[in-house]
């Protein structure tokens, strides 16, 4: 079975069979062609172990400024695939299929790899984007938001998920972008943590991290009781969705407020001030990267490299807040919907998706009779498509914003796309046959929440796209999917 991966703007192609993949790319003349034809990239491998096989890939886009926007860079950023393996590794590669870092973070196959960006900056023309959709959310609230980082999640067979500091991977990629490090210096390296789940069983079908409460409560540290059933659901600084392949329970939610040991601490100062994004950051991270001083906590030796960040240890332990028992229900992907809307599509055992509130985790809405189904989100603004790019300046072009859920039933060869709000039945609903395969577009770059610009008129440094996915199939087909409404 092939994996595949698409970037921000479906521009480019992804796929992987046993230990390679190739990097694919549609030519700007055929954008209109509705069958259009891909020309090669790259490909790549660097498959160092015996019988070590792809399991995850994602288009990584990188944000670069618009001063240092080379001849190449689409849109201003420029284009890396994350490659994980059964072995564990993850490995970067860059357009060209040049390998630009890899590490062993865990023993176990790495099996989801996921770009998650903050709902939340310090941007201060991006204040319409603190409002969220769930069922429970007071508009009048006074509740203090939460800080959030960027993180790229590595999600493991075991339930083991890595979260890498998204800053600190982006200045590292910049500089093998750049060429910054010379013939003799060590890879650079990057922030993450490392975190476990008491799960009692061996293996998951997916897990994914979501972040911390968005809106806390900031007397609730003086309270001594709490009204709800645990603490931790209006306290917690990590959340996460497990879901285990075996057990009675379909999946769990697990929460904590404490934080985990972050690994390489010699990047913090990189990591702190590359929302400037100057050549003067770039120096900086440069002699944090690449000491030519022997310190311990910024090099790494040749036979310690891609173990030092500790591929046995076990992660920080989480616990679990509440489990939906259900057996013999299991879940089986879980696909976030884009920052805004705080919600979650799961799709399980028994041929029905689950629509998962994020904050007040409840299920808000079960689509049933969907077996083997594969989901994803589709975003229209209703003022220029589907293909079109949010104007964050804009507060009411968030209003205008229509959220859409498309469903690939596996077993009947259809897809299906539900609107939020009317999920009674689809607004479409197409045969297309058996043996497709789903894949959502990213819609954001790595770097993308980082904060540009001058004191007093800062703004993110791009602007979300909209949601957009597309389906292929084994025998080369591809589909596009789009709405006219």
């Amino acid at each position: 079975m092939s994996t595949y991966a698409l970037s921000m703007d479906g521009t480019h192609l992804a796929i992987a069979y046993a230990d390679r993949y190739m990097l694919l790319e549609r030519p700007e003349e055929q954008s209109s062609v509705p069958n259009w034809n891909y020309r090669l990239v790259s490909v790549g491998s660097e498959a160092t172990m015996a019988d070590e096989l792809i399991t995850s890939l994602y288009c990584l886009s990188i944000y670069v400024p618009q001063g240092l926007a080379k001849q190449g860079n689409h849109r201003g950023q420029s284009l890396c695939v994350a490659v994980g393996y059964s072995s564990g590794y993850f490995r970067i590669f860059s357009l060209y299929g040049h390998l630009l870092t890899t590490h062993r973070l865990h023993s176990q196959p790495l099996i989801r790899i996921r770009l998650r960006v903050p709902l939340q900056t310090s941007d201060s023309n991006c204040g319409q984007e603190r409002a969220v959709w769930h069922a429970s959310m007071n508009e009048n609230s006074d509740y203090g938001v939460t800080d959030d980082v960027e993180e790229m999640c590595l999600t493991y067979a075991d339930g083991t998920i890595v979260s890498i500091d998204g800053q600190s991977l982006y200045l590292a990629l910049r500089l093998c972008l750049n060429e910054a490090a010379s013939a003799e210096s060590d890879e650079p390296i990057f922030q993450y943590k490392k975190w476990a789940f008491d799960l009692n069983m061996p293996l998951v079908s997916d897990a994914v991290s979501y972040g911390p409460v968005l809106y806390r409560d900031p007397l609730l540290s003086l309270a001594k009781a709490s009204l709800t059933s645990s603490h931790l659901l209006s306290d917690a600084t990590a959340r996460f969705i497990v879901a285990p392949q075996h057990g009675d329970a379909a999946f769990g939610v697990f929460m904590t407020n404490e934080d985990a040991a972050m690994s390489y601490s010699a990047v913090d100062i990189a990591g702190k001030v590359a929302a400037k994004v100057t050549g003067a950051v770039l120096n900086i991270a440069k002699s944090y990267f690449w000491r030519s001083s022997p310190q311990p906590s910024s090099r790494v030796s040749e036979t310690n490299r891609h173990n030092i960040a500790g591929s046995e240890d076990p992660g920080t332990m989480v616990p679990c807040s509440f489990a939906i028992r259900d057996n013999p229900r299991k879940v089986l992907d879980i696909s976030l919907a884009p920052v805004p809307y705080n919600l979650a599509a799961l799709t399980d055992s028994l041929g029905r998706v689950s629509l998962f509130d994020l904050e007040s985790c409840e299920v808000v809405h079960m689509l049933k009779g969907l077996r083997g189904s594969q989901c994803a989100w589709l975003e229209m603004d209703s003022r220029r498509g589907s293909d079109g790019v949010r104007d964050d300046s804009d507060g009411a072009s968030r209003d205008c914003c229509r959220l859409f859920i498309v469903v690939y039933a596996g077993r009947r060869g259809t897809v299906e796309i539900f609107e939020l709000g009317s999920l009674e039945r689809p607004v479409a609903s197409v045969s297309v046959g058996l043996g497709w395969k789903l894949v959502q577009c990213p819609t954001q770059p790595l770097g993308g929440s980082l904060v540009v610009g001058t004191a007093g008129r800062t703004r993110r440094a791009t602007a979300p796209s909209l949601a957009s996915c597309m389906l292929f199939s084994e025998n080369g087909q591809e589909a596009s999917i789009q709405l006219v409404i």
